[in-house]
């Protein structure tokens, strides 16, 4: 009898995690489905560049569309304040009065930290969705993407399906992170 019980516990355990796991990528599914359903979206956000020895940040607004494209501008520092630019999987612009913008490429010279926001909203858009699971306030969500032939890991928090967070990983190591503010779906 003893036994018997304990292999019913075991089952409903293994039957309870394997709903949760089902759950949370239905939320992740559900996060890309809005996103495609909306034809893209806005948000603001604060991308932090590690090179290892010397660390950057930046501030930008960004739009995506339905397409996949997307544009910037850069708000903070104000040294570089008014830069703007597009990003698409063929490639980028930038349109700026007089200041240059220079930042050395990460993960082996192919990600620019003003790529960043378009990695990321890639992903979220059709990256291979590799895994999503709880986070302290909502969904962490896992997504393998390529960008210039680098193959990239991008992880987003969530928070009642509005991503807040996201990170950017080369061959195993952090590179770029984006704190996300004021996301919101194209109407």
């Amino acid at each position: 009898m003893e036994k018997r019980l304990a292999v019913l516990l075991m089952v409903v355990l293994l039957w309870g995690c394997s709903a949760t796991e089902e759950n949370r990528l239905d939320e992740a599914l559900a996060f890309r489905a809005g996103l495609q359903g909306a034809g893209g979206c806005t948000f603001a956000g604060e991308i932090t560049a590690d090179y290892g020895d010397q660390v950057y940040t930046c501030a930008v607004t960004c739009t995506t569309d339905g397409e996949g494209n997307l544009t910037f501008c850069l708000t903070a520092p104000e040294t570089i304040a008014g830069i703007t630019g597009t990003v698409s999987a063929c490639g980028g612009a930038l349109t700026f009065d007089g200041t240059a913008l220079a930042f050395s490429p990460l993960a082996d010279g192919m990600v620019s930290p003003v790529a960043a926001p378009y990695v990321v909203a890639e992903s979220w858009r059709q990256g291979y969705i590799t895994a999503a699971g709880p986070a302290e306030d909502g969904l962490r969500l896992t997504v393998d993407t390529v960008w210039a032939d680098s193959a990239l890991t991008v992880d987003t928090w969530l928070e009642k399906n509005i991503p807040v967070f996201a990170e950017v990983c080369y061959n195993g190591q952090r590179i770029l992170t984006i704190r996300i503010s004021e996301f919101q779906y194209n109407t």
